[in-house]
This record gives structure tokens, C-alpha cells and sequence, in this order.
């Protein structure tokens, strides 16, 4: 019979808070406050953000709404996904990606993921697109870019549309190409825990198409066009205006995301020298750019065999002062998508595999000048644990 293991912490002390507490933060709140204008009906906020988000993507347009997963929902509602049409969606994501397609009655295909990046396999969704399919989402999983030009190729030859949720990367590139510039629509989120946090919050960007960006903003305004006082709802839609707020927030941390995105590349850089190979999931070759939104870790054979799952690291480096979560759950087994009958989830391997041996950091350690050698200096003891004393968790950290 196995003991639980118990670990002396090798940290104490808080890692860097997220969101940061900042001045420019509460100005931005407080002005707002002071001005009055605290909804999205032109020429505020939200609209500073939609400008600030189209120069800074180089888009032709930009709708900044409520959440991310309303920002998937509005995307794939403009380009015409509807009732009985397939979207393929990468099997390792959040599971809004995939509940965006189910709310518009549409069926999302489970399609199997890279085991490098962990984003859509190009050649996987060749083998799940079936006469229904109306469009693929690709998402730029924590922080690494899929892989833009091929996806392109691929919807532009099957004549599909191509959304990238684009919630955990901002900056990120593939061989040169930023995200959020080669789908027909692409998604941004600014949840609390993002990169670009305000709080929650969301954007749709139009990578080419004003006309694009238009029907989403009239779609996420009741219908109308913004700043009408009319009732001239040219389309039956629905509320999914951002807050003034939230809005404001996004744009006080836009000034900053640089120099924070340096600090993370730099720690992610002395993690990956601290840490044994394989461990940390690097950057592929190709990818000009990474975000570091989350920091991979992935239980090596050796340990698995050994009985040690992504659920036990958890725990461990909990115990240890390292604060760490699971990846996603293959979401074609969660309770509302269970049923279905996919075979094409059958066929996702990589992304059953990763589901219990990967798990994440979020990006605010990379902050911490300490955290690389805390998660050396972690991952050595759980290492150098004896066989016997890795016992199964239940429940633990998840």
C-alpha cells in the first residue's frame, strides 16, 4: 500500500499577483467613472479599443465585446454557421471553443492536436472534414501560434472559413505571421487571467473584411448599428456590448504588454535551461514569436510509467510552493458532449494522451526572477522520489 508523499516547500512567499495592482489601471477605472459614459454607445472606451486594436494588428476591423466566448459565438454566426453544420475544433482547448459552435446548433468536430504545440494538426483535419463542414477554428494554445499559412491553405482549398481563437496569444508568430491576421475572423479574450486582462471582455477582429466587422458589430448590439438611438435593428441579434470599464482596463494594460512579454520570453528562457529536456514544452523552430501565456509541463515516460500523472504533479509542486493546474480535459468526454458518438474523437491520440500528462503555469511565475530555478529545484524532488511513495491523488489540485 502507498503513503502519501509530503514535501517541505521550497517556497514560501507569494509569486507576482495577476492582474497587477497599477495606477494606470485604477485612472482608467475612475475616469470612466467620473465621465459618465459607462456603456458602449460610441465614441468612448470601447471604441478607443477597437482603434487601438486595429492599428496594432494592421486589421480591418475590430469589435470589441463582452467575453471571449461571445466573441467565438458572434464569429462564427457572421461567417453563416448555423444549425447542422460541422466546425472542426482542436481536441485539447477550453471548452468554450467547442460550446461556441453547439449554441449555434452546429456540430463541433474533434480534430487531433500536434504533440509539439499542441494546436491543430493540419493533416488530421483533412481526414474529419465531411460535406457539412463550414469552417475550422484553430487555437493559439498558451501562448504558442498554430501554424497560420497551412491552415489557411487548408480552409482556402476545401472553401471553409477559418476563425482563430486567438484568447491565450497575442503577439505570437509563425514563421513571421502574427496571429490574429490570417483567419477570416479572429478572437481575442481579456478574462482576468489573459495577457491583455480587463476584467473579462473580448474582441473580434476582421482580418480583411470592414463590411465583416460591421455585421459582427451590429450583431453584438442588438441588431443596430452603434451609437443609433433608433430602433433600426437590421438583424435579429443580441446584447454583447463590452463594458466601458473593462474596456478602459484593456487599454491601460496595452501600453505595457511589450515590456511584460519581454520579462516572460526572458524567464521563459532560464526555465527552459533550468528544467530537463522535454520537460517544458519549447517553442517549435518555426515559431518566430511566443507569447508564454501558460508553461507546459509534460510527466515524462519514465515517471508516467512509474504511475506519476499530471493530477499527482499538481499536487506536489502544490505542496512544494509551486502553483500549477491540469490541461484542459478532452472536451468530446465532457458531460456535454459525452454521448455524441464521434468517431472522430477516436482518432484524436495526441490529445487523449496530453490530457493526463500535461499540465500548466500560468504566465505571472515567468514574472518572478525566482521561478525558474523554484521549478528546477521542484521538479528534482519529485524526480528523486522512490517508486513507492508515488501514490495515486484523489482529487488533489484539480
Amino acid at each position: 500500500m502507498t503513503r502519501a508523499m509530503a514535501f517541505e516547500p521550497i517556497r514560501t512567499s507569494p509569486y507576482p499577483a495577476w492582474p497587477r495592482p497599477d495606477p494606470a489601471v485604477e485612472d482608467a477605472v475612475l475616469t470612466v467613472a467620473r465621465s459618465g459614459h459607462w456603456w458602449q454607445s460610441g465614441g468612448g472606451a470601447a471604441e478607443r479599443l477597437e482603434e487601438a486594436l486595429v492599428a496594432e494588428f494592421g486589421v480591418a476591423g475590430a469589435v470589441a465585446v463582452g467575453n471571449g466566448t461571445v466573441a467565438l459565438e458572434l464569429a462564427l454566426a457572421a461567417l453563416g454557421v448555423g444549425a447542422d453544420d460541422e466546425v472542426l475544433v482542436p481536441a485539447t482547448t477550453f471548452v468554450s471553443t467547442a460550446s461556441a459552435v453547439h449554441r449555434l446548433g452546429a456540430r463541433p468536430v474533434p480534430v487531433d492536436v500536434c504533440p509539439r504545440t499542441l494546436t491543430v494538426d493540419i493533416d488530421a483535419a483533412g481526414t474529419a472534414v465531411g460535406p457539412r463542414t463550414r469552417a475550422m477554428v484553430v487555437v493559439h494554445l498558451a501562448g504558442h501560434s498554430a501554424d497560420l499559412p497551412a491552415a489557411r491553405r487548408f480552409c482556402d482549398a476545401r472553401g471553409i472559413a477559418l476563425v482563430e481563437d486567438s484568447a491565450q496569444a497575442v503577439t505570437a508568430e509563425w514563421a513571421g505571421t502574427r496571429v490574429g491576421t490570417v483567419g477570416d475572423l479572429a478572437t481575442l479574450s481579456f478574462q482576468a487571467a489573459k495577457l491583455l486582462p480587463g476584467g473579462d471582455g473580448g474582441a473580434v477582429l476582421a482580418t480583411r473584411d470592414g463590411a465583416l466587422a460591421e455585421r459582427v458589430a451590429r450583431m453584438a448590439n442588438c441588431g443596430r448599428r452603434r451609437g443609433s438611438a433608433l430602433y433600426d435593428h437590421h438583424l435579429p441579434a443580441t446584447n454583447a456590448r463590452i463594458s466601458e470599464f473593462n474596456a478602459a482596463v484593456v487599454l491601460a494594460h496595452l501600453t505595457q504588454y511589450e515590456h511584460l512579454a519581454q520579462a516572460r520570453r526572458t524567464g521563459a528562457q532560464r526555465l527552459l535551461s533550468a528544467m530537463p529536456p522535454g520537460t517544458v514544452l519549447a517553442p517549435d523552430p518555426r515559431a518566430t514569436c511566443h507569447d508564454w501565456y501558460m508553461v507546459l509541463l509534460t510527466v515524462p515516460d519514465d515517471l508516467y510509467e512509474r504511475g506519476l500523472t499530471n493530477r499527482h504533479l499538481v499536487a506536489y509542486l502544490d505542496e512544494l510552493g509551486v502553483p500549477a493546474q491540469v490541461l484542459y480535459p478532452f472536451w468530446p468526454d465532457l458531460p456535454g458532449f459525452a454521448g455524441n458518438g464521434d468517431r472522430h474523437a477516436e482518432r484524436c491520440v495526441v490529445a487523449r494522451r496530453v490530457t493526463d500528462r500535461v499540465a500548466w503555469l500560468h504566465h505571472r511565475l515567468l514574472l518572478d526572477p525566482d521561478f525558474p530555478e523554484d521549478l528546477g529545484r521542484a521538479w528534482a524532488r519529485i524526480e528523486s522520489a522512490h517508486a513507492d511513495v508515488l501514490p495515486a491523488v484523489s482529487g488533489r489540485g484539480v
